[in-house]
């Protein structure tokens, strides 16, 4: 669980009521003002429905004119059915279009999610997937970029992403920047 404020005794009481929540109760959460209550119920589908209906629902997310509807509904897709992310293969298709949207939340959220993605599927089809994010690590947005490092990091034994990062880190302006390519150059070495 991600704690969401400095009281977790607040964050627990909520966990426990996102645990309890029906399904219907909890997409209708999906769609709160509070991206706290979003983010909770997020994680309750995660875990609790990994289901053919969650999975139909997020998917409607991901085409709504609400950016925060689109973000989070990537976010969720990202993990759903945490550990063993059942939709993964399914999910990236969807995943890849959404790498066109306009609004630099709902991309690192995609981003983000596909990185989630990655390791549950041998979809060879990841090489457009991966020149895309590779092309966001050129973005003027530092979350952005620093989503596609994490992201990228998670290609195993791929030279062409070890040397983009290295030059990233060299390069890049942003210092935030630069230690998120030091840190995804750490679990290329890892790995």
């Amino acid at each position: 669980m991600i704690y969401l404020l400095k009281d977790n005794n607040f964050d627990n009481l909520a966990w426990q009521g996102m645990e309890q929540a029906n399904l219907k109760k909890l997409f209708s959460y999906l769609k709160d003002n509070d991206y706290r209550v979003r983010t909770l119920a997020s994680q309750a589908i995660q875990i609790k429905y990994s289901t053919k209906k969650s999975f139909h629902f997020l998917i409607k997310m991901l085409h709504s004119f609400n950016h925060i509807e689109r973000e989070i509904g990537a976010y969720t897709l990202g993990q759903l059915g945490t550990p063993k992310m059942h939709f993964a293969k399914e999910t990236l298709p969807f995943l890849y279009k959404l790498l066109n949207d306009k609004n630099e939340e709902v991309l690192v959220a995609t981003i983000s999610a596909i990185g989630h993605l990655w390791s549950y599927t041998s979809d060879l089809e990841n090489k457009k997937i991966i020149k895309k994010i590779i092309n966001f690590t050129k973005h003027k947005n530092s979350d952005i970029k620093i989503s596609s490092l994490i992201t990228l990091s998670s290609i195993k034994f791929n030279k062409k992403i070890k040397n983009i990062i290295k030059n990233i880190l060299i390069q890049d302006k942003n210092e935030e920047v630069k230690e998120w390519a030091e840190v995804a150059l750490e679990i290329l070495n890892e790995n």
